[in-house]
């Protein structure tokens, strides 16, 4: 599945998703550039698991940004049903990333 780049409008969208993992980042950020290549190897290997991405530095995003309270980035927020489940972050590996989320 493809990582969605996501706005406000979009972000309600992909919550809709029976599970939605989603990553607050900036461009200028290192771990977030880190990041985003693991989170390619997490969508091949969770296809079930819709994934976005939230650009802080957006002038549109700021709010979505502020009503999660992200002050450390990347900052991942796991979603069952529209719901938070899991708030992580830092850099994590996709099999790392796996254990943190889904483990019941």
């Amino acid at each position: 599945m493809d990582i969605i780049e996501l706005n406000p409008e979009s972000f309600k969208a992909i919550l809709l998703k029976p599970a939605a993992l989603i990553d607050f980042y900036a461009p200028w950020c290192g771990p977030c550039r880190n990041m985003a290549r693991e989170l390619e190897k997490f969508a091949a290997d969770h296809p079930e698991i819709a994934i976005g991405k939230v650009n802080i530095e957006s002038e549109e995003n700021k709010e979505l940004a502020a009503t999660f309270d992200v002050s450390t980035i990347p900052s991942i927020f796991f979603f069952r049903n529209g719901q938070l489940v899991k708030h992580v972050t830092g850099f994590f590996s996709r099999t790392a990333l796996a254990d943190e989320l889904l483990r019941q």
